[in-house]
């Protein structure tokens, strides 16, 4: 086709269309094309926009390194084809969701090139102590966070979704809902209702000692306050104890990892 003898309407459409064909080629070359292994834990992340950047991605992979044993791969479903060392992109065209959070779904896209058991995990926890226990999940048991408001509520039943695990494929019709309708989905606060209301008959949750709420159950909320627009902790705490049998410490909302000061979080997040 010869844009030359396009009228002006038709120019602008094969110049869209010729931009579309670049980006879905340029999304092509960074997606992985190596089969994954059953024999290799499958490790998960998702960033998508800007409120992370890329050394929360580095600095998750580095905290995983240092804390597991097994073979293992880790993945990163993203907008952004800049290359992370160790790390393998799955990328995506960003949807321009009003909250970049809900990218989450297309976790159990099935036509992932995934396989097997996936670990997934937010980019704001912090890793303390060796995972290897949370790759090891037999079945095709959905492995999920009791929502940390347990610590208030004893009885509190409900999901948090900063670390999951669930086997490739099974949770299909949590994305196959959402998009049949992702407008009515998104009236819900955020992916971790959406998932809760999708698969709650079959999410069992981690033991509670395995990950805790850093600003809740390591430390209280009581010590937290909105300081120059920031919520954080009024102080700096360097004896901290972390509990043995702590794999994950979880930043959800603020603060996160990247503003807190206390020594065992800069001993652990870098």
């Amino acid at each position: 086709m010869d844009p030359e003898n396009l009228s002006k309407e038709q120019r602008k459409a094969y110049k869209l269309q010729r931009q579309f064909e670049k980006e879905q080629a340029r999304l092509k070359k960074f997606s992985p094309n190596v089969p994954v292994s059953n024999s290799e834990a499958v490790i998960l992340c998702v960033r998508f926009g800007n409120k992370y950047s890329i050394e929360y991605v580095e600095k998750l992979r580095n905290m995983i390194k240092r804390n597991i044993t097994v073979p293992h791969r880790i993945f990163c479903l993203t907008d952004d084809p800049h290359p992370i060392e160790g790390v393998e992109l799955i990328v995506q065209k960003n949807q321009g969701y009003a909250k970049g959070w809900w990218h989450k779904v297309n976790m159990f896209d099935p036509s992932l090139p995934l396989n097997g058991r996936i670990l997934y995990m937010d980019l704001d926890v912090v890793i303390c102590n060796n995972i290897d226990k949370l790759t090891q999940i037999s079945g095709n048991t959905f492995m999920g966070i009791r929502d940390f408001n347990r610590k208030f509520h004893r009885d509190w039943k409900y999901l948090n979704s900063s670390v999951m695990s669930w086997v490739h494929g099974t949770q299909k019709h949590i994305y196959d809902q959402f998009k049949q309708n992702p407008e009515v989905a998104m009236r819900m606060h955020g992916d971790q209702d959406w998932t809760w209301k999708c698969a709650r008959d079959r999410i069992k949750f981690w033991p509670e000692s395995w990950i805790q709420s850093y600003k809740w159950e390591i430390r209280n909320r009581s010590e937290l306050q909105v300081i120059n627009g920031v919520r954080q902790f009024t102080s700096v705490k360097n004896d901290v104890v972390v509990p043995n049998d702590c794999s994950i410490m979880v930043f959800h909302g603020d603060p996160n990892p990247g503003i807190v000061q206390d020594k065992v979080v800069l001993e652990n997040w870098k």
